[in-house]
């Protein structure tokens, strides 16, 4: 997928989900905010609520998203002789999207109301896309090549001795700016080390750079460097930030995704048990929506 085509794809997804759950919350809007007791007299109660056919349909719809979410991804990601359809890139990005507007959709079949099991398998899908958040910025850190594939230390050292020698031979950085913006790519007490101040740091690291890297551009202007020369600069210094980071942080961030993974694939499969055994007990009572 060349650049512009895959923005324009990640921006028609994240238009299509903003959208269907905008308009679906502005349609129905006066029914949600009612008290359990006053909703049997709103005039479209019988469509609205969780076994209506207007609500049935937004839990059909969302279960089957993140059910074809999940099995879609996680058959791309473990059987080999699929390995050479598409990058997993795009089928990661397609599983975000499904398993995102699929929970939302899901919230509107519960018009907003539920308990017992119902509320195991709603905290449970809830934990599941907070954990699942996490993990695409997780997995977005560990740098890979164009293929996908895991890039070596070595790779990202190779990528850094490049990005400095343009920086210097390029555009007559000296050895302090590069200091300066080296300093970025390491938290200040290296010798906090835990799983939370290592997320700590590269989350506030990815607000901050920003601003931190103004300063540095703030100097530049003193030495009457041209605005397109200082944003080529901002471009590369940023690069190299990341390279960097990821070169000092690259075990932990190994280790950090095997956590994650011990902690969302216990709640996906709980979701899923009591996915099933909510659509099997609603089948069994006759709620077979349209069918």
């Amino acid at each position: 997928m060349k650049n512009i085509v895959h923005t324009i794809y990640l921006l028609f997804l994240f238009l299509l989900g903003f959208i269907t759950v905008a308009a679906i919350g502005i349609r129905n809007f006066d029914y949600y905010t009612l008290s359990i007791e006053e909703r049997p007299y709103h005039e479209r109660y019988e469509q609205l609520k969780p076994s209506g056919i207007e609500s049935h349909g937004y839990g059909i719809v969302g279960s089957a998203m993140v059910i074809i979410g999940v099995v879609m991804y996680s058959t791309r990601k473990r059987i080999r002789a699929m390995s050479y359809i598409g990058k997993i890139k795009y089928f990661l990005e397609f599983h975000i999207f499904l398993c995102l507007l699929g929970p939302m959709l899901i919230l509107y079949h519960t018009t907003f109301k539920f308990g017992g099991l119902v509320a195991v398998s709603f905290w449970s899908m809830t934990a599941v896309v907070l954990s699942g958040v996490v993990g695409r910025y997780l997995y977005v850190q560990i740098p890979k090549g164009i293929h996908g594939n895991e890039l070596t230390i070595e790779d990202m050292e190779a990528d850094t001795v490049h990005l400095y020698h343009q920086l210097i031979a390029d555009y007559g950085l000296d050895v302090i700016d590069l200091q300066k913006i080296d300093a970025l790519a390491k938290p200040k007490n290296e010798r906090e080390s835990s799983v939370l101040a290592l997320l700590t740091f590269f989350i506030f690291s990815d607000i901050t750079r920003r601003q931190q890297l103004r300063k540095i551009v703030f100097h530049l202007h003193g030495k009457s460097v041209k605005h397109e020369t200082i944003k080529k600069i901002t471009h590369i210094a940023n690069e190299r930030i990341k390279l960097l980071r990821r070169i000092h942080f690259l075990e932990q961030l190994k280790n950090l995704f095997h956590y994650w993974h011990v902690v969302h694939l216990p709640f996906t499969i709980i979701m899923f048990i009591i996915l099933f055994v909510h659509i099997g007990v609603a089948v069994v009572f006759g709620y077979t929506w349209i069918f």
